[in-house]
C-alpha cells in the first residue's frame, strides 16, 4: 500500500514538472464588456529555441460544427496576444491552435488543440460605470429645476439680445407698414432646431396679431407647414384676432433646398419685407437668403445650430443665435415652465461638468493615484 501511494506521489510530481515547464501555454477568454463575437487569445512561449527558429505565428480556428481548422490570422512572432474577430458566432464552442514557422514557410512547433472557448455579448459594460453615474446625475439635476420651475420658482436665463430684438424688430415692421418673413428653415418636423423654431414663431405670431401686422411663413416641408399653419392660426386666436389671419401668408414652398432659396429670395424682393427670421436647420442656401434679406433693407435675426452655416448669418445679419442659443430661445419664447427649468437643469450639468474635469486635472497634475483609472471608466 505504501509502495502504490509513493508511486502515485511520483506520478504527481512528474506531472507537475511536466506542465510547469511546457513549451508552450495558452488561454482564451470572451472579449469582456463587448456586444459579442471576440475571443481573446492570450500565449506564452517558454521554449527561446522556438522563438530564435520562427518568424510568424498562424492562428488555426474550427467552430463546432467545422470538420477542418481554418486559418484566421497570421502574426508576428513578438506577438502575444489576439483578439479574433474573424466571423464568430455568438454562444458557439470554438478551438485553436497555433503554428510557428520559419522565413521558407516550414514549421517549427505546432501547439496541441486548445479550447473550446466561447464569445457572447454583455448587457452592460462596465467601463461605462462613470458615464453611467454621471447621466443619472445629469437626469437628477435637470428633473430637479423642472419641478422648481412648475412650482412657480422664478429662474434666472440670461438674455439673449437676438430674442429681445425680435419685439422691436415687429414693432419696426409695424409702424413701416411692411410685412415679416420666417423661415423655420430645411429640416423636418422631428429635427430639434425646426422644434425650437416653432416654439419661436408661436410667439412672433402672437406679437404680430396684437400689433396688426402680417407674418409671411414659406415652409420647406409639407409636415411642418400643417404645424406652422396651426401654430401661427392659434397665435391670432389666443390673442383673441382670428379674423386678422390670412391662411395664405402660411404655404409650403417646395421640397427643393435651392428652389426654396430662390423662392424666399424673390418673396423678399417683392414684398420688402421690415424684418426677416431666418431660424432653424439651414445648409448652403443660408448665406443666398441672409442677403437677398439684406438688400431689402430689412432687419435680419437669425439662428441655427449648423456649426457650418453659423458665419454666414453672423456677417449678413443683424442678430444671430448661435447653437444652443437656438435652443434657449425656444424655451424663452415657450411659456412653458418644463422648458425653463430643463435649460437651468441643462446649465448646471454643465457647470457640475466643467468642475470635475477642472479637480481630476489637478489631481492628474499632483500625480495622484488612480485618476486615470477613473477616466478609464472605473476600471
Amino acid at each position: 500500500m505504501k509502495n502504490l501511494l509513493r508511486l502515485l506521489l511520483i506520478l504527481l510530481v512528474i506531472s507537475f514538472a511536466f506542465n510547469s515547464y511546457s513549451s508552450f501555454e495558452l488561454s482564451g477568454k470572451d472579449t469582456p464588456n463587448d456586444k459579442g463575437s471576440s475571443i481573446d487569445l492570450s500565449w506564452k512561449l517558454n521554449d527561446k529555441s522556438i522563438v530564435k527558429t520562427a518568424l510568424n505565428i498562424f492562428v488555426f480556428r474550427k467552430g463546432e460544427n467545422e470538420s477542418v481548422f481554418k486559418k484566421v490570422k497570421e502574426l508576428d512572432i513578438s506577438t502575444k496576444k489576439y483578439s479574433d474577430k474573424n466571423g464568430l458566432e455568438d454562444n458557439t464552442p470554438y478551438l485553436y491552435y497555433l503554428e510557428f514557422r520559419d522565413i521558407s514557410g516550414d514549421v517549427v512547433y505546432k501547439t496541441q488543440q486548445f479550447g473550446p472557448f466561447i464569445a457572447t455579448s454583455q448587457w452592460f459594460n462596465s467601463k461605462k460605470m462613470m458615464t453611467l453615474c454621471f447621466s443619472f446625475l445629469a437626469i437628477f439635476i435637470i428633473l430637479l429645476f423642472i419641478n422648481l420651475a412648475k412650482k412657480g420658482r422664478k429662474l434666472y436665463v440670461r438674455p439673449l439680445p437676438g430674442v429681445q430684438a425680435i419685439e422691436d424688430a415687429v414693432g419696426r415692421a409695424t409702424e413701416m407698414g411692411k410685412p415679416m418673413v420666417y423661415s423655420p428653415g430645411i429640416s423636418v418636423i422631428s429635427d430639434i432646431s425646426t422644434l425650437a423654431s416653432i416654439s419661436i414663431l408661436s410667439k412672433v405670431a402672437e406679437t404680430v396679431a396684437e400689433f396688426g401686422s402680417r407674418l409671411i411663413v414659406p415652409n420647406y416641408d409639407p409636415i411642418v407647414y400643417s404645424v406652422t399653419d396651426e401654430v401661427v392660426r392659434g397665435a391670432y386666436v389666443k390673442s383673441g384676432r382670428p379674423d386678422a389671419y390670412k391662411p395664405e401668408d402660411v404655404y409650403f414652398l417646395t421640397q427643393r433646398q435651392f428652389a426654396y432659396a430662390s423662392g424666399v429670395s424673390g418673396l423678399m424682393a417683392r414684398e420688402k419685407p421690415a424684418a426677416n427670421f431666418f431660424l432653424g436647420y439651414f445648409m448652403a442656401e443660408s448665406l443666398i437668403l441672409a442677403e437677398a434679406g439684406a438688400m431689402t433693407g430689412a432687419i435680419q435675426i437669425a439662428g441655427t445650430d449648423s456649426t457650418s452655416q453659423i458665419p454666414f448669418f453672423i456677417v449678413a445679419c443683424d442678430y444671430t443665435l448661435i447653437g444652443e442659443e437656438l435652443y434657449a430661445a425656444g424655451a424663452l419664447m415657450g411659456d412653458d415652465a418644463r422648458l425653463i427649468g430643463g435649460l437651468k437643469g441643462q446649465d448646471y450639468v454643465k457647470l457640475v461638468a466643467m468642475i470635475m474635469l477642472i479637480v481630476l486635472f489637478v489631481l492628474k497634475l499632483f500625480g495622484v493615484p488612480g485618476i486615470d483609472t477613473i477616466l478609464a471608466g472605473g476600471n
